[in-house]
């Protein structure tokens, strides 16, 4: 039967799809709706259950894509996939429009719009701007952030829809809108998320707690993690295991993404408020150092006018971009491109009795080295011991009540690595599986620290033996050599491929080798490849094969990682049996660690330091200890404290430090929040 009644349907489909993305380029989506109504045969081209191809090109033309493919691999831009993702998008945009934060489908839409913003490279922030989420996301905050909070007692919920909430809160901040706030709903922000500033005993600040570097828990425990029980507050320290959300995402229709901490996001929040408001400047302090030394106070420690004025000068934490990414640019990253660890760190580190993917980063080589400027908050110690005496929340929880006072916070640091066939420092700690020396960032007490900057090495002294590591310079190669790389001689081969099923394969070929062989005797030396993968598993997983980013003749660790991916498009006919593979260059890496100081101008005026620490591999948590440089009367009562935490989109570094000493881990000891950001220098 003939169903024609339009001259348009003697159109080729391609023209009629080129229509619709015309239409849409300059109105909403629901302009269509009046050409597929022009009769049975369009509608029926055109239709969404008929036409994915249609509907991927209207995601491609309205959503950024390039993080999906890079993230995930090139199956995420098969036409069913990205129709798919359109509405789940679509939907999310629509339920904001709605601006009813009490909408039944507000939490998926703020799944959405963190998805949305995780892959941002222009588009998609644009049509959540427009859909009006920085408002909805605000008064969802002021209206919602303490709902249900009876059952614990006062304080507000880690719920997974006020973890989106809050982090939604800070990708939509920009510097513009924080100035255009009012004093007084500047400080309800601040006033509602501070629990989550500074109560680390309530609201965990990483994915598994900073007491463990060697990971998975599994390697390295009997099951039985300690923990002591407070009180007014439950267990301490605090585990997240499991805590995510299984959903259909692109290609993978089982997704795990683990719920954002709430913590590091209000920190963000909180600091980013704050830096509104410069600091006001005394004037009865020295207009600046050569003025101190005028006035005799030469030797003395502490600020000038001119130090002052420079706090102000650079911000705490730096926002996210609001505008669109120009990819014309080569020597920028995009802005996707800077969240992928944070991206990764949710995907792979939400169980800490399992191991993280080796084909993602959680740490991108470089991130910490350079200038960091930014601030901590010290709570008054008494306030912070009732805080954790007491089941519930006092009605007056404020900066104020806490005496809460912010320091400013200077370092300057330097990354090392540990390259194959070097090996890495022991770790601290009692080596029992639990304490691994977070006291002193993971690194064995009495240990020598030397650092030859000319020659670009690190030295560990360990019980008369000496671990060395050596300068990570971007662009230039390391010390790595296939012919000596314990790594690579195991491989056979310096190429490193990852594929998406490798644990699964190798889980089923031992299976099959323990059933086939049960009676067999096996030689010690396991010659079967997948047996001895998985029984050097244990030794090898947080050593060999860590991030690998190399090009076949010389190292190109700032690459994006979409470089080493392979993202040949895939026809719409083909089957998503294509598996996603990562192909790298060994690099030899095997442990990260840190060093630093204040520069001395910085040293003059808020005191002189030295920090030494590592990154954590399995989720990229850097820890480091502060000690101060020189033994002076002046810094008595400074103190020996660690501070751990996330390089958050690149830039920011922010978390919680303790003054441990000797406190075991197990237990709760004064403790608060920093953030401090990456200062942008000019070398000459």
């Amino acid at each position: 039967m003939l169903i024609q009644s339009s001259a348009l349907c003697k159109l080729p489909t391609e023209i009629l799809e080129d229509i619709v993305l015309e239409l849409i380029s300059h109105e909403s989506t629901s302009t269509i709706i009046p050409l597929l109504q022009t009769c049975k045969q369009i509608n029926h081209i055109l239709a969404f259950p008929e036409n994915s191809h249609l509907y991927s090109r209207i995601f491609r033309s309205r959503f950024d894509s390039a993080a999906s493919v890079r993230r995930l691999g090139s199956r995420t831009h098969h036409s069913r996939h990205l129709a798919h993702q359109l509405v789940w998008y679509s939907s999310a945009l629509k339920c904001i429009r709605r601006a009813n934060v009490y909408d039944h489908g507000v939490l998926d839409a703020f799944w959405a719009s963190f998805a949305l913003m995780s892959e941002n490279d222009g588009k998609n922030r644009q049509h959540l701007e427009a859909a009006g989420l920085p408002d909805f996301v605000d008064e969802f905050v002021r209206k919602r952030l303490y709902e249900n909070n009876v059952d614990t007692h006062g304080w507000p919920n880690e719920s997974p829809i006020n973890c989106l909430a809050l982090w939604l809160l800070w990708f939509t901040s920009t510097e513009e809108r924080l100035k255009a706030e009012t004093t007084a709903r500047r400080n309800e922000i601040i006033r509602l998320v501070l629990p989550f500033v500074i109560v680390p005993f309530r609201y965990p600040s990483a994915h598994a707690p900073h007491n463990h570097f060697a990971m998975p828990l599994s390697d390295n425990s009997d099951g039985h993690l300690r923990q002591s029980i407070l009180p007014a507050h439950g267990a301490f320290p605090l585990y997240r295991s499991g805590i995510a959300r299984t959903t259909h995402f692109y290609d993978r229709t089982d997704l795990e993404i683990g719920i954002p901490l709430a913590s590091t996001a209000a920190k963000l929040i909180f600091f980013s408020r704050r830096q509104v408001t410069p600091i006001g400047v005394p004037i009865h302090l020295p207009l600046n150092r050569q003025h101190a030394i005028q006035l005799g106070f030469g030797d003395q420690i502490g600020p000038t006018q001119e130090d002052v004025h420079e706090l102000n000068q650079h911000n705490v934490v730096k926002h996210l971009p609001a505008t669109a990414w120009d990819d014309a640019d080569d020597n920028s990253l995009s802005p996707s491109s800077q969240l992928d660890d944070d991206w990764y760190r949710l995907t792979d580190c939400i169980y800490p009795m399992e191991k993280s993917s080796l084909k993602n980063a959680h740490y991108t080589y470089g991130s910490a080295t350079g200038l960091w400027q930014g601030r901590i908050l010290v709570p008054n110690d008494n306030a912070f011991a009732t805080i954790l005496q007491h089941v519930q929340m006092p009605e007056e929880f404020t900066e104020q009540q806490l005496f809460l006072n912010a320091a400013p916070l200077f370092m300057r640091l330097r990354e090392y690595h540990c390259v194959d066939p070097q090996d890495p420092v022991p770790t601290g700690g009692a080596n029992d599986g639990f304490d691994d020396g977070i006291s002193n960032a993971w690194i064995p007490r009495g240990v020598n620290v030397t650092e030859d900057v000319h020659e670009g090495k690190l030295k560990f002294q360990h019980h008369d033996r000496t671990y060395t590591y050596e300068a990570y310079r971007p662009g230039s190669t390391n010390s790595h050599d296939e012919a000596t790389c314990r790594g690579c001689q195991f491989r056979g081969t310096c190429d490193v491929v990852y594929r998406e099923h490798d644990d699964q394969f190798l889980a089923e070929r031992s299976q099959g080798v323990v059933e086939d062989d049960a009676d067999v005797d096996v030689d010690v030396d396991f010659e079967d490849d997948g047996q001895f993968l998985q029984d050097a598993s244990a030794q090898y997983d947080s050593v060999i094969d860590d991030v690998f980013r190399q090009s076949d003749e010389v190292m190109d660790e700032d690459a994006d990682l979409d470089a080493d991916v392979d993202l040949a498009f895939v026809s719409d006919d083909d089957s998503d049996e294509e598996e996603y593979c990562v192909t790298r260059k060994c690099n030899g890496v095997l442990d990260i660690a840190l060093v630093g100081e204040t520069d001395f101008k910085h040293g003059q005026a808020w005191n002189h330091y030295r920090f030494y620490g590592r990154v954590r591999e399995w989720d990229g948590l850097v820890a480091l200890v502060r000690i101060p440089a020189h033994p002076h009367p002046t810094t008595q009562g400074l103190g020996i404290w660690v501070f751990s935490g996330y390089i958050v989109g690149g830039k920011n570094f922010v978390g919680t430090w303790r003054a441990l000493g000797d406190v075991d881990p197990v237990a709760p000891t004064l403790e608060s929040s920093f953030a401090m950001t990456r200062r942008e220098e000019v070398h000459s």
